[in-house]
């Protein structure tokens, strides 16, 4: 059987999603990387007079996920070019990327209801011979 992995998706960018999400980039393949979205604003958000609908906080924390990643020493980054192939979102508002990812990975918190949830989600949204996997 013949199988390309065009595109990928990793849900949870904490230090393993995000080192995963590495890993994909670093052998040439598009991913996305979606966390979730902030339930309440930090002060420095609320002191510039943001709200929880501002793009930049719904994905505050996957981008602190992907900041964590270039900072690490060493990186999980072959070259900072393969950082332009890691497409960030959120839950929320780019879950449905699933529907183009021919990878799906699952990387968030050991919280079997959580895991569930989002496994439900990711079978309602995936292609058809998608392959779905689990970090746990």
């Amino acid at each position: 059987m013949n199988y390309s992995v065009n595109r990928a998706m990793v849900i949870g960018s904490g230090v393993m999603g995000a080192g995963i999400a590495a890993h994909l980039a670093n052998a040439g393949v598009p991913v996305y990387l979606i966390d979730i979205v902030p339930a309440e604003l930090t002060p420095e958000e609320e002191g510039k007079g943001l709200t929880l609908e501002n793009p930049g906080v719904r994905n505050r924390i996957v981008n602190q996920g992907l900041a964590f990643l270039q900072k690490s020493k060493p990186t999980g980054l072959f070259s900072k070019s393969k950082l332009d192939l890691i497409t960030v979102g959120n839950t929320e508002d780019n879950f449905d990327w699933a529907q183009e990812a021919d990878l799906i990975i699952e990387v968030v918190i050991e919280n079997l209801a959580i895991k569930r949830e989002v496994m439900a989600t990711v079978d309602k949204l995936r292609k058809e011979k998608s392959i779905v996997a689990t970090n746990t």
